[in-house]
């Protein structure tokens, strides 16, 4: 099983907007996962979150900071710049660059990229190799 893994900006949305965020809390402690995030991935969180949680009267701030209490912060330099779309060339620093085994997606093109020097998988895969009790 892998446990290093970079979660992109649509998963965490997706949690977030049905307030489940504590199901990605329960994966790092039940699975022993490290969830991995830079500042790019961040900035994109703080801009969406607003307008995903704009009518589950959830506070994006406190999305925001339960993300960071189950995830570790990283800086990372960018070089990779082959991504299917360039704006997500960072989601490929941040998993090389923390050893990282897996990208785990909701955006097809990331998901269709047959070039992509790590894994990726979307957010089926990830439930069904993460379950956790609710």
């Amino acid at each position: 099983m892998k446990n290093r893994l970079v979660i992109d900006t649509s998963v965490y949305l997706s949690y977030a907007r049905y307030k489940k965020l504590y199901r990605l809390s329960y994966c790092v402690e039940d699975y022993g996962l490290n969830l991995f995030v830079n500042p790019i991935l961040l900035e994109e969180l703080v801009r969406n979150l607003p307008r995903i949680l704009l009518l589950s009267g959830h506070d994006p701030q406190e999305a925001l900071n339960e993300i960071l209490e189950f995830t570790t912060l990283v800086q990372t330099i960018p070089i990779f710049s082959k991504s299917p779309d360039p704006k997500d060339n960072f989601l490929f620093d941040l998993t090389i660059q923390t050893q990282s085994e897996v990208i785990v997606t909701k955006e097809k093109v990331l998901l269709s990229f047959n070039e992509s020097p790590v894994q990726i998988h979307d957010i089926k895969w990830f439930k069904e190799t993460y379950p956790v009790n609710l």
